[in-house]
């Protein structure tokens, strides 16, 4: 009997902290966290750096924003799907990060310089799409061997592409004379 009462309060235990879904409570409930961790992180910042630009305070805090995001989005659905589906989603945060930065640097450049800029992200934009495109093939399991970990892979990769361009439109952005 006691094995019995012993196995049923650990199936029961594990049915409580078992994965799941990831829902609207849940992302009210982590906006508010990381709202509140945000502000812990920008008063450290500035204590750490009292000379801290307010564009690099806002930059190191959106990377933050998003990437806590998706941390807290897979210790809820830590599956395979899960996992791959906030990784893409912080893709797409990164994506509008990326958006956001760009028109800033854009707005400080000189009129002439902007079409230069406009066509360095247009050829930016291609490779990004013709790297998907090449990350999908050698994601194929005829390449790879395959198993649920490349989607993952997949995932990260691509947004690994995202994040880079976001930190190399912030250097252009960096370089002005303020």
């Amino acid at each position: 009997m006691k094995i019995i009462l012993i196995l049923v309060f650990q199936l029961l235990s594990l049915l409580i902290i078992a994965q799941r879904k990831v829902n609207e409570a849940d992302i009210k409930r982590i906006n508010k966290e990381i709202g509140t961790e945000i502000v812990k992180l920008q008063d450290s910042l500035i204590r750490a750096d009292q000379y801290l630009k307010p564009i690099d305070l806002e930059f190191k805090s959106d990377i933050y924003k998003i990437e806590k995001l998706a941390a807290k989005k897979i210790d809820i659905d830590y599956s395979t799907a899960g996992m791959t589906n906030a990784v893409y989603e912080l893709e797409k945060g990164y994506d509008k990060l990326l958006n956001k930065y760009y028109k800033i640097l854009y707005a400080k450049l000189k009129p002439e310089d902007k079409e230069e800029f406009k066509k360095s992200q247009s050829n930016w934009i291609k490779f990004r799409d013709s790297e998907r495109i090449m990350i999908g093939i050698v994601s194929q399991d005829e390449y790879s061997g395959g198993g649920t970990i490349q989607s993952n892979l997949k995932a990260s990769r691509i947004c690994e592409i995202t994040l880079k361009r976001v930190y190399e439109i912030k250097e252009h952005i960096d370089q002005f004379i303020e």
